[in-house]
């Protein structure tokens, strides 16, 4: 038959709602006895497991001494389940662990863009400089409540493929992060020096577990910056001010359900240049600035398969999970430097300078990762 007439013909299927199988595909394996077996005709998606975990599965057929009969038979219940799975009408996808390896290094990207610009929009202050430390003291410390656009459907996508339902869980999640700050001036030359602590574990607030259940995750950053006025802000001038910020945040992010699970663990430095410019009206603060944001990333993440409950296997497939035709552990990850991850940012917005009250509204756009994040600060301040 012709590619053209094959092309057809899974058309019309795909229109009418019949379930393509992808073409089969060739896998070879050395066995425990020394000998190659060759299994024509393996889903695609089964022969890039076997194909991508090679060197173990030989290596475990080898250690047990599987003979090539057995190891035949034992790929032959893998293709067999996988095969029944693919002809099962309203299946979510058609490649399980192709979906779940794909999900969990989009959810990765998302989560190195994302993570950086939740740390920054913490400890933003109205006034580009609060003064000095002496003689007048002037400093201030309070709380940050912000969140930031974060992307769920890459991990939705992975975890449906794991057999856990995530239909509960939003496609945009608003990433919420709660810190408190202390920021205090400068002594002799103009600059002010700012820090900032938070932490989240979404399993100690019943609202947000429930809202992204069956994920969770949890969270620590610490952070700090140092900034420099070049206009201290007298008479009709601004205050302008530039500066630099460098912060760290590691956390855990994952979703589960009976035997599978797909789960992250990521740490992430940020190194920030910033510039900003503030005016003061009575009581009321307008500000705006630009930053660029240097990120070292790390993230790896782990996924468990139930391949049993995913398949929906009726027949034993436990010889092929045993010896890891059907690997039920894979990882993946992903690093990067600082200057792998450089982002420009415009943030602004104003405050409220209530004798020692300060209410600051804030918000940014990350141009390179299209990301809004958004925080509000109530402080105690003296400036």
């Amino acid at each position: 038959m012709t590619r053209a007439k094959l092309c057809a013909i899974a058309l019309i299927m795909t229109l009418i709602g019949v379930p393509v199988v992808a073409e089969g595909q060739t896998i070879t394996l050395t066995c425990g006895d020394g000998q190659t077996i060759t299994v024509n005709d393996v889903p695609a998606d089964l022969a890039v497991i076997i194909n991508s975990h090679k060197a173990e599965i030989q290596t475990a057929l080898a250690n047990n001494s599987v003979t090539s009969a057995q190891a035949e038979s034992y790929v032959n219940e893998a293709k067999t389940a996988y095969t029944n799975f693919l002809n099962t009408a309203g299946i979510k996808t058609d490649s399980p662990y192709t979906t779940v390896v794909n999900g969990l290094n989009d959810f990765t990207e998302v989560l190195s863009d994302v993570i950086p610009n939740a740390q920054l929009q913490q400890n933003v202050w109205a006034d580009a400089w609060i003064g000095h430390i002496l003689p007048k003291p002037n400093f201030g410390f309070g709380i940050n409540a912000g969140v930031s656009k974060l992307d769920m459907d890459p991990i939705k996508k992975a975890g449906d493929a794991l057999g856990i339902d995530m239909d509960s869980v939003p496609s945009t999640l608003a990433y919420p992060v709660a810190t408190v700050d202390l920021r205090v001036g400068g002594f002799f030359l103009p600059f002010d020096v700012g820090f900032t602590i938070s932490g989240l574990d979404t399993s100690k607030f019943g609202a947000l577990d429930k809202a992204v259940s069956p994920a969770y995750f949890d969270f620590f950053t610490i952070g700090g910056d140092i900034r420099y006025a070049l206009l201290k802000g007298k008479l009709l001038l601004p205050k302008v001010s530039v500066g630099a910020g460098l912060y760290y945040m590691s956390g855990h992010f994952g979703a589960e359900k009976d035997a599978s699970s797909a789960e992250l663990d990521f740490s992430s430095t940020t190194l920030a240049l910033n510039a900003q410019v503030s005016k003061k009206f009575v009581f009321f603060v307008p500000f705006a600035g630009a930053r660029v944001m240097f990120t070292k990333s790390s993230i790896n993440w782990n996924a468990k398969a139930n391949w049993k409950s995913i398949l929906n296997a009726t027949t034993n497939i436990a010889d092929a999970i045993a010896y890891g035709i059907l690997p039920s552990n894979f990882s993946g990850g992903t690093e990067k430097s600082f200057f792998d991850h450089v982002r420009p940012v415009i943030f602004g917005g104003f405050a409220f300078d209530l004798a020692v009250i300060d209410i600051t509204v804030s918000g940014s756009y990350d141009f390179a990762s299209s990301i809004p994040s958004g925080a509000v600060s109530i402080r105690f301040a003296l400036h």
